[in-house]
């Protein structure tokens, strides 16, 4: 290493013989003019060049900035926050400054070039038709095709950049329905020239007319069929009589209560029913003679476990009274009640009378169930 004199505070030098670090074919670190040495490595410079044998690091302690200047013209500097800005504007890769319009882009393997870009539009990446799959482009030279179906054919023209869809079918298009719904079944078209037939079924016409694209529907069945009415007919403890064919007929009859006492037992004691067609009426009258009052039984349960009930009958009475005219003289009047009628295990019928409720309102009958339990009964005794 040349020896290394001080000429002045602001300058050191080597020999003015010594040639530069960098000669050109390579270093030559025996024409340094400084040598800075530690434990590990050496820092060899000249004036125009820096070189050391280990790691090379230019830095500041500071927040400063690191700028790189040519022709008295800072060109370039590594900012404060880490950013190289290049403020010549200018790159070159490798000597070369590219073409117009060119990019800067890599191969993936830190490798740098000028690169022509693709010339890209506005495009869709993806054609979607509702219920099918998305047609989706793979690249971007991909190419959708249209594929003309059944009856329909795509001209292009390439150079009004026109595509023309028509369909070849002889017919032409319409709304029309594809399915028929009927109930829970649907009647489907299974091509274009499936036809939906009419069945006339029992006591129906059909009568199609081709002048008014129309079809007439006649029911033949004589009488009113179809209309509302009641299937069946009910009464509280009774059987349902339940219509079994759609003509049936429901009776409505009456019938001499032959269980009565043979002074009642006429015309008296009959149900009448008379109907109006011209009104639609049924009209049931109660021939019953208020003398004998049918208004009230006696609620029981015979041997067959069958409801029923024993009605109560009048009873006359004399009660004794005084001060009053009677008819006829005497001193007692009739006094009538309701009294229930049995007959013992001997043969012989009596009566039971039956005293007034508090408020007077009816008579109550006391009763004994099997279990020894006694309950009252009101009785509804109107007439």
């Amino acid at each position: 290493m040349p020896e290394v004199t001080h000429s002045s505070t602001s300058f050191m030098k080597g020999s003015s013989s010594a040639d530069h670090v960098f000669s050109g074919s390579g270093y030559s670190t025996t024409n340094a003019v400084v040598n800075v040495s530690d434990t590990e490595h050496d820092l060899y410079i000249d004036g125009q060049t820096i070189l050391t044998d280990g790691t090379f690091v230019i830095g500041t302690t500071a927040s400063k900035k690191i700028i790189f200047a040519t022709d008295s013209t800072n060109v370039a500097q590594f900012t404060t926050d880490g950013a190289l800005d290049i403020l010549s504007g200018k790159m070159l890769i490798d000597g070369d400054s590219g073409n117009a319009n060119q990019v800067l882009t890599t191969d993936g393997y830190g490798n740098l070039s000028w690169t022509t870009p693709t010339t890209q539009q506005y495009a869709f990446g993806g054609f979607s038709v509702s219920g099918q799959n998305t047609v989706t482009a793979s690249n971007l030279s991909e190419t959708l095709s249209l594929v003309a179906g059944s009856g329909v054919t795509i001209t292009t023209d390439n150079t009004s950049n026109e595509i023309t869809i028509s369909s070849t079918g002889t017919g032409t298009s319409s709304n029309t329905f594809s399915t028929i719904q009927v109930g829970s079944t649907s009647l489907n078209a299974d091509n274009t020239t499936d036809k939906l037939t009419f069945v006339a079924g029992n006591n129906i016409t059909l009568t199609p007319n081709a002048s008014t694209d129309s079809i007439t529907i006649d029911a033949s069945t004589a009488g009113e069929t179809n209309q509302n009415a009641f299937t069946s007919v009910t009464s509280s403890g009774q059987n349902t009589i339940t219509a079994s064919q759609s003509s049936d007929t429901f009776t409505i009859d009456s019938e001499e209560n032959s269980s009565l006492d043979s002074r009642y037992r006429s015309d008296r004691d009959t149900v009448y029913i008379t109907t109006d067609t011209e009104t639609n009426k049924v009209t049931v009258k109660n021939n019953i003679p208020k003398t004998y009052s049918m208004a009230s039984k006696v609620p029981v349960v015979t041997q067959t476990g069958v409801n029923s009930g024993v009605p109560l009958r009048n009873k006359f009475l004399n009660i004794a009274t005084s001060g009053l005219s009677i008819s006829g003289g005497g001193a007692n009047i009739g006094v009538s009640t309701r009294s229930l009628q049995f007959t013992n295990s001997s043969g012989t019928t009596s009566d039971v009378l039956m005293p007034a409720k508090s408020d007077n309102s009816t008579l109550q009958l006391s009763i004994e169930d099997s279990s020894g339990s006694t309950h009252t009964i009101d009785m509804d005794v109107a007439e």
